[in-house]
């Protein structure tokens, strides 16, 4: 299985890291294609890089193809559909073609269908640090291809799990994910930034932490959604009055003020009306009020 020949589609950071990890495991057919390997200023670095791990960098993308058995593409986002319309038409049904581009799960949906009964596809979403793991990257794989992959993966060192057989679901994750990690980031950055004027960091931490720690995520997110769904208008006053200590500190306040925008979207949109009697069961119950007013 360690003869299997890897082939990079980009050879940046994440290739690289990824192709010496896998060195270390004994997989030793490796091949790269970069658009900007003969670049004045770019081309240097990934020919270095290269020449250190002995992998030959192909002339372009249908050489590349044409001699490996999983095709990986770790250029692009914003490249990921016209890379794969390109590398279609060197594709086999014996290939397996993997996107580690943090692209949409529409984008993965189109490729899917782009791909369907010609090669074997599959959607990956790694969710942690590749210079921390480099090959042993923990990475969601769903598509056709998934499960064909995944027995060759855990082979040769990698960390793998099959989500779905339907592409667009390990992008969604990732994705969907994001949305709470990088808010989360930036509402710590607004929240320590207005705490730093009165310097009480430790007391907002540690009251932070006490109200998010003492329950599991689900039951934080039944508690907060349920009520802030039928206190959606104290708290849009609430925001206000926050907006305007952070104007009066001169700190940055988007995140307070897209969480009143939200919280008026949610007085607005009158879900408090289902729940006049009766307390929302689960945070499930108001997203799909939220939703279906959509």
């Amino acid at each position: 299985m360690k003869n299997i020949k890897i082939g990079f589609i980009g050879f940046g950071e994440a290739s690289y890291l990824i192709s010496q990890g896998l060195n270390e495991e004994g997989v030793q057919d490796i091949i790269a294609f970069d658009v900007n390997q003969n670049h004045d200023q770019l081309g240097d670095r990934i020919n270095e890089r290269a020449m250190e791990l002995n992998i030959e960098l192909k002339p372009n993308l249908k050489e590349l193809i044409t001699n490996a058995d999983i095709i990986i593409n770790a250029t692009s986002a914003k490249f990921a559909l016209s890379v794969a319309e390109e590398a279609l038409p060197h594709l086999t049904s014996e290939d397996i073609y993997l996107d580690f581009n943090a692209g949409s799960p529409m984008d993965m949906e189109k490729i899917s269908e782009l791909f369907e009964g010609k090669t074997n596809f599959v959607d990956v979403a790694v969710v942690e640090s590749i210079p921390k793991f480099k090959h042993q990257v923990p990475l969601l794989l769903s598509g056709k291809g998934a499960e064909k992959f995944r027995q060759i993966a855990i082979e040769i060192g990698m960390n793998v799990e099959v989500v779905s057989d339907d592409a667009g679901k390990s992008s969604a994750i990732k994705l969907i994910r994001s949305i709470f990690m990088k808010g989360f980031t930036m509402l710590l950055l607004e929240t320590l930034s207005a705490s730093e004027k009165y310097k009480i960091y430790d007391y907002i931490l540690n009251s932070i932490e006490n109200s998010i720690t003492k329950t599991s995520l689900e039951e934080t997110a039944n508690l907060l959604i349920t009520r802030t769904a039928t206190h959606a208008e104290r708290r849009v006053a609430e925001m206000s009055a926050v907006i305007d200590t952070l104007d009066g500190m001169n700190v940055n306040s988007k995140m307070s003020e897209a969480t009143k925008e939200k919280l008026e979207d949610i007085v607005n949109s009158d879900i408090g009306q289902y729940f006049v009697d009766e307390e929302p069961k689960d945070y499930k119950e108001i997203i799909d009020k939220i939703n279906n007013k959509n």
